[in-house]
Formats: C-alpha cells, structure tokens, sequence
C-alpha cells in the first residue's frame, strides 16, 4: 500500500528485490546447503525447489526470473528445470483457453531459456465432474473419408486427451474456437 502497487505489481516489485540483493540470497544458500565458492567441488549437491506464484507476469513477459535463474546456474553452478502447472480443468474444456495456455507456456519457455515440463495438473477434477480422459480413442471417419483419430462423441473434450498432450496439429481446434465448451 505504501508504493501502491496493486498484486500484480507488487509480485513484480518483490521478485525485482530479491534480484537486487542476489548475491546475499546466493551467500545464504551457500551456507545454508554447505556448498563452498568453487564450482568444482561438487560434493554437497542438494535439490532445490523453488515454487513460484502462478502470474504469468513472472515468466511471460518480465525479465526478473529468468535473470535470477541465469546467476544461480553461473553462480551456484545449478541445473535447473522449470515445471509449470497448468489447469487441465479450465483449458482442457474451452479450446480458446487451452490455445491461451499453450501460448503462455512457450512464451515464458522463451523468456526462460531452461529446459521445461508441462504438466497438466488437476485431471481428478475432469474426473470427477464426468468427463472421460480416453474419448475418442477410437477411429471414426470423418465426414471427407479420412480417418480421424480425435473424433469424440462421448465427451465434452473436442478431442481425446492424448490430443491436447501432444499438440500436433492445432489447426484442428479452429472450428472448436466459436462453440461453447
């Protein structure tokens, strides 16, 4: 309140400060892991496990966490993965949102520049709420005679979930772009 930032902005203004005091973060893991100033000694490696607020302000479109990542690989001599969850509940069911997360996804792997997993995340509330996650599994042939392997007529998922896990070819979500989920 006292810099009026809203949350957004004030998630911002906390990752920009920590990045400005690093090197006393940096000295802190380094005690805190037993880890000595040379890169080499490898014998006190521990895993890291850094969890990050979901806005995508962080990875999408700042620099902050990608500059943070770079010095603690140069630094620390790290190697780091991003995994970043996506809620397979709202985008698996509304392709305009899933295409949105699939977007959000490369740009912070962009920005990023670490190796990364995507990981649909809360498939027991698809589950729960009916939706099958092997629909359309089964060949049908489409109205022009070719086989489609996505064909669904089970569920409310345009597509089987192997589909949406794989993301050959997106142009297939167009015509799911206008109706309702």
């Amino acid at each position: 309140s006292e810099l009026h930032l809203g949350p957004n902005g004030g998630l911002l203004y906390c990752m920009e400060y920590i990045e400005h005091h690093l090197g006393e973060v940096l000295k802190l893991l380094r005690e805190r892991l037993g880890m000595s100033n040379d890169k080499n000694d490898h014998s006190s490696r521990a895993y890291l496990l850094f969890d990050l607020p979901g806005q995508i302000e962080l990875t999408a479109h700042s620099g902050v966490v990608s500059r943070i990542a770079q010095r603690l690989v140069r630094e620390l001599d790290l190697r780091l993965v991003c995994v970043q969850l996506v809620d397979a509940a709202v985008c698996l069911t509304d392709v305009s949102k899933f295409i949105g997360a699939s977007l959000v996804c490369t740009a912070s792997m962009m920005r990023l520049e670490l190796p990364f997993v995507n990981v649909l995340s809360k498939m027991d509330l698809l589950q729960s709420s009916g939706m099958s996650m092997s629909a359309g599994s089964t060949k049908k042939d489409d109205d022009s005679g070719n086989d489609d392997e996505y064909a669904n007529d089970t569920s409310p998922l345009p597509f089987n979930l192997e589909f949406f896990t794989q993301c050959h070819d997106l142009r297939r979500l167009v015509d799911y772009l206008d109706s309702n989920p």
